[in-house]
């Protein structure tokens, strides 16, 4: 009788921790934590816990022995079946994947442990999939990348700032300082008006730039540049007659091939750059036995002004430079001193204001740089 009554009481404590294991495993499937789902071979479900249910807005009914890529997003339904095939490679281990689900506020960003679940007899029966939403770290993670990003555009946005500070007031200066020493050489009172009116335009000018440059600096804080209407004929000419020294000396004709009210929406300072370099690029790399001419055009071309600057200089071979071209530091032209920034300089500033730039070019013939500047 004591061994029966102790017999017993192994038997009922056996099925009092049964009952216990029991209740703590549904405890975890039930959990609102943690989705826990399970699919037969082909990828159909078999089984969903009812906090998976309950974020997804489904009736369990509804989506058992239905294709488990139904509530996953089609851009991810790659990984998940490498995934799953990573399982029968590789079985006794586990394996992870992120996946974006659909939900009734939008798409969910989960992370989930696949494993492959075998019977007693180590034949494959079923993938138990357990994940959890990692929607707030994606969108910290998003957070932090587009703080990067600001600090990136504003980094570039400095250097930009440093390089119209030693570039385009230094025109204005070498020009002021030609004319001054020019002025011994005059020969009358003529000539005397003229320099003086061309040195107050040069003054005029650099005032505009250091306007300018002090709108960059007003919103250095801010991931927006200024905007505003330029009008191109007046701008262009402006920055001629900031070097005309320099363009009077290279023998220059300059041809405007549109209306004098031709509109583009820019940043000042960066359209005074960018005009500047592209006319003492072409000064730089005229060639020496003709003289030098450009001819500028502006037309609408789908969502941008097209600026079409075309001179008829020495040329660069593209054949053999087109991915450099606009690289930092990089000359094609080892005979004529420069540094090799001002094509990158451009680019950088006509992508910061959304547009692009093109270049075509013929060695000994002609070089066009095409100008995209979007209209709204």
């Amino acid at each position: 009788m004591p061994l029966k009554q102790g017999l017993s009481a192994v038997s009922n404590n056996k099925v009092t921790q049964t009952q216990k294991d029991n209740a703590c495993y549904k405890s975890i499937v039930e959990n609102n934590s943690f989705f826990i789902v399970k699919t037969d071979l082909q990828g159909n479900y078999t089984y969903m816990n009812p906090y998976f249910c309950e974020i997804h807005n489904i009736i369990t009914g509804d989506y058992l022995g239905k294709e488990s890529l139904s509530l996953i997003v089609p851009e991810d339904h790659v990984s998940c079946i490498e995934t799953v095939q990573k399982c029968f490679a590789e079985p006794n281990v586990s394996h992870w994947v992120n996946l974006k689900k659909p939900c009734p506020n939008g798409e969910l960003s989960t992370r989930w442990e696949f494993k492959l679940i075998k019977d007693p007899n180590g034949n494959p029966i079923e993938i138990l999939c357990v994940g959890h939403d990692i929607t707030p770290l994606i969108l910290k993670q998003e957070e932090l990348q587009n703080l990067v990003d600001i600090t990136s555009k504003q980094n570039q946005r400095l250097k930009n700032f440093a390089y119209i500070i030693s570039h385009n007031i230094r025109s204005h200066v070498a020009n002021i300082i030609g004319i001054l020493e020019a002025e011994d050489l005059m020969k009358n009172v003529e000539e005397s008006k003229l320099a003086w009116s061309i040195l107050k335009e040069s003054a005029i000018s650099l005032d505009d730039t250091l306007h300018n440059l002090n709108d960059i600096v007003s919103i250095q804080s801010s991931t927006n540049l200024p905007f505003r209407p330029i009008s191109v004929y007046r701008e262009i000419n402006r920055v001629v007659r900031s070097i005309q020294v320099i363009v009077d000396q290279g023998e220059s004709t300059i041809n405007y091939n549109f209306g004098n009210e031709e509109i583009v929406k820019s940043n000042p300072a960066y359209f005074e750059s960018i005009v500047l370099n592209l006319l003492t690029n072409s000064l730089k790399y005229k060639c020496p036995s003709r003289p030098l001419v450009i001819d500028i055009g502006l037309e609408k071309q789908g969502k941008y002004r097209l600026l079409d600057f075309k001179d008829n200089g020495v040329g660069i071979n593209l054949e053999k430079h087109k991915e450099d071209v606009f690289g930092m530091y990089k000359r094609f032209h080892s005979n004529i001193d420069g540094r090799g920034l001002g094509l990158f300089i451009m680019k950088t500033q006509i992508e910061a204001m959304n547009g692009k730039i093109e270049v075509e070019s013929e060695v000994g013939v002609s070089t066009t740089f095409k100008l995209y500047f979007p209209e709204k």
